[in-house]
């Protein structure tokens, strides 16, 4: 029987998941989708409906869990690191607005959230074409 790597089947996974290279636009529908579940989170602590907060905050968890899955984390590799760290601190925020009920925490969320839409994809955008 042979024997493949973890790098080898992380590899030919994110190749099989995904069209073209790897790049960060892999990871923008899942931010938007955070942001969309913390915006919901935020109504519903806004409505008193703290049930549904709660699911949405899973949710968003669950998502940086998969999101978290495809980062190139390997020796070397710069950008999987950071944004692990990046989803840490994402993970940090959504537990304080769940057990606070915190609205300003879920703005936090989703100012990170902007950022790492708008102006990583920019940044890497101008890398590229430079």
């Amino acid at each position: 029987m042979n024997e493949i790597s973890m790098d080898a089947v992380s590899s030919t996974y994110r190749a099989a998941m995904f069209d073209g290279p790897p790049g960060l636009h892999w990871l923008q529908p899942g931010w938007r989708a955070l942001r969309y579940y913390g915006r919901r989170a935020r109504q519903a602590i806004e409505q008193g409906d703290l049930e549904t907060k709660a699911q949405l905050i899973a949710r968003a968890d669950e998502l940086l869990n998969v999101l978290s899955c495809v980062l190139d984390t390997s020796a070397g590799a710069t950008l999987g690191p950071a944004l692990m760290t990046v989803y840490s601190a994402l993970r940090f925020t959504l537990l304080r607005a769940n057990t606070e009920n915190s609205l300003d925490a879920l703005r936090d969320f989703d100012a990170a959230l902007s950022v790492l839409d708008h102006d990583m994809i920019k940044t890497s955008e101008s890398v590229v074409a430079a």
